[in-house]
């Protein structure tokens, strides 16, 4: 390393691989960070000159290409179509991936799923990259994707959270498919930045007046209606909060959009109906943009309930067999917040098998067996961003 020039991090990927304030966690590691995007995913949080971004531009033709990728990229027997479209995507960005290979890197980190552009950005600016990156990957759905596909067969070096999700790609793509690879298992890049963890304040807990058990509902959006096809139920909670209140549980709501059914607010009409069992509350800055103090705050808020839900998993659905592995982001909200998550038995193999070892969530049969929560101690779990990178280089 050149001691001039300080440690380099090159991140591919924009504002959903740096947001949430882990770019100040970075920079406790890294004198300067470059991010390699896309026009559409710049972050608008990042204000320090450190952070460098080598963002592509916007025009038509990059724009309609890139919506074309984004409806065939799923369609395997369209591979050779769509190896014609990253391939004239690089031809007229020239300038874009010239600044790339100027970039003199200690590391290189790409992330983070397939719902991203993470895989689209490497492939379009992998022959300008000029060290060897790591693949740090959270997230996949059953269907083959052209742009994960050959993003993975290019890496050699590999960061997963659980061997689960291992053996999920492997499952898609073929057992041999990681043969020769370098395989990190066990960390996780949802770890929040210690300026979050390091100041937090904690609230006195709901219960403690009234001897209820106090639940957190944390969600960006929330249906009315469970026959959306593009997730499946997977937001729709009116079933769940029901069975809960039933329990003798109160559940605070906090979400940002609803998804009303022929123009009606069914969790509304419920919180009407329920009044002081089930509480629509403000929703909680913790998005991409969220500045450290928002998210503290949110943090704070969040530290008043007992417990927190995780997954809403519908049997018989493709996305629940991913969410079935799948360690989703308000868990590290939950842990940040003091708030204990908490998963049906049988529901998520990892999360059972993390809270059986470390105690730091709790498993119940039915939603009686919460109540138990209130004389449970468990051992919150709160890794740093900042140690995560560590252990993926260091």
């Amino acid at each position: 390393m050149n001691n001039e020039k300080g440690k380099v991090l090159l991140k591919i990927g924009g504002r959903k691989h740096l947001g949430e304030m882990r770019w100040k966690g970075a920079l406790e590691i890294y004198d300067k960070i470059y991010c390699v995007c896309l026009f559409k995913e710049k972050s608008w949080e990042i204000n320090d000159k450190r952070v460098e971004f080598i963002e592509m531009p916007r025009n038509l033709f990059n724009e309609y290409t890139l919506k074309v990728l984004e409806r065939t990229k799923l369609v395997k027997w369209l591979s050779w179509f769509n190896w014609l479209i990253i391939l004239s995507v690089r031809a007229m960005n020239r300038n874009w991936l010239n600044r790339i290979s100027k970039v003199d890197a200690d590391d290189a980190l790409c992330s983070y799923g397939d719902y991203d552009f993470s895989d689209l950005v490497y492939l379009l600016a992998k022959p300008s990259i000029r060290i060897n990156v790591t693949r740090s990957y959270k997230e996949s759905r059953p269907a083959f994707n052209f742009l994960e596909y050959y993003s993975m067969k290019s890496f050699d070096r590999f960061v997963f959270y659980d061997e689960e999700i291992f053996k999920f790609l492997k499952k898609k793509y073929g057992q041999k498919f990681f043969d020769g690879k370098n395989i990190i298992l066990g960390l996780d890049e949802n770890a929040l930045p210690g300026c979050i963890l390091n100041n937090i304040k904690y609230q006195t807990k709901l219960s403690a007046t009234d001897g209820k058990l106090h639940l957190a509902l944390l969600t960006f959006r929330i249906d009315s209606a469970p026959n959306r096809a593009r997730d499946q139920g997977r937001y729709y909670y009116l079933d769940m909060i029901n069975q809960l209140i039933d329990a003798g549980i109160v559940v605070h709501l906090h979400c940002a959009k609803f998804n009303n059914y022929k123009g009606v607010n069914r969790y509304q009409e419920l919180a009407a109906e329920k009044k002081g069992w089930f509480i629509i509350e403000e929703p909680l800055e913790m998005k991409h943009s969220t500045s450290c103090e928002e998210w503290i705050r949110s943090c704070e808020i969040l530290s008043r309930y007992d417990a927190g839900i995780l997954h809403n998993i519908q049997e018989g659905y493709s996305v629940s067999e991913f969410d079935r592995i799948n360690v989703p982001h308000r868990f590290f909200a939950y842990e940040a917040a003091h708030v204990t998550p908490v998963i049906q038995k049988g529901t998520n193999i990892v999360l059972e098998r993390m809270f059986n070892e470390t105690n730091c969530g709790f498993v119940f049969n039915t939603y009686q067996d919460l109540l138990n929560l209130l004389n449970s101690k468990i051992e919150y779990f709160i890794p740093k961003y900042e140690d995560y990178l560590r252990g993926v280089f260091y």
